[in-house]
């Protein structure tokens, strides 16, 4: 999950517009996962069922380097597809892939504004025992009008994550996957507050 907003690139059919058209950038956040809610229900090696329903308040540090490319369909709105990549706990890694909107306050796109935005999609990788885990954010930011094509925001967000992680039980004292149809659920909903520096064009 993080984040920021595409930005303004030169519209060479208008070049009196006082913002571009087409947008295009890069991002770089700082995730820290703060804690996740779990939902685990499996049948145990011996034969009884396990459900186990708790928070998580354990803080994992993690990172995300997104590309965008969008729409500026005002002078305060912009609409942008994010994919990228985000290195999760445990050395694993995702593909984010979302939809951004993006509002920014004041109506001179040429001076520094403030801005929020929502975020929704899903995270695709080896983190994920499903093909796709959803995900949204909001959050906002300050942007800096570098030029009427270079823009440098700075964001935070938070961000609600649903993923299906493997669930292990301890067998003779060895860690062991649950696997097949012992596993009933697998269900965690991880949040995670998210800082970001984003360049745009």
């Amino acid at each position: 999950m993080i984040l920021m907003q595409a930005g303004p690139v030169l519209n060479a059919g208008n070049p009196d517009r006082p913002f571009p058209r087409m947008t295009f950038g890069v991002e770089g956040n700082f995730l820290l996962n703060f804690g996740a809610w779990r939902h685990f229900n499996y049948i145990a090696d011996e034969g009884y069922r396990v459900n186990i329903k708790d928070f998580r308040s354990s803080a994992n540090a993690n990172g995300q380097l997104l590309a965008n490319v969008g729409c500026n369909i005002s002078r305060r709105v912009n609409i942008a597809l994010y994919a990228g990549i985000a290195g999760l706990y445990e050395d694993k890694a995702a593909i984010p892939v979302s939809v951004r909107v993006t509002v920014l306050y004041g109506q001179n796109p040429l001076k520094c504004r403030w801005f929020s935005f929502a975020d929704a999609g899903a995270g695709i990788g080896s983190f994920y025992e499903k093909d796709v885990s959803p995900f949204a954010k909001l959050g906002g930011g300050y942007r800096i009008s570098l030029s009427r094509s270079v823009k440098l925001d700075f964001m935070i967000a938070y961000q609600l994550l649903a993923s299906h992680p493997g669930v292990t039980e301890e067998i003779d004292g060895v860690p062991t996957p649950v696997t097949g149809t012992r596993l009933r659920r697998n269900d965690m909903l991880t949040n995670a507050l998210s800082f970001g520096i984003g360049l745009n064009f």
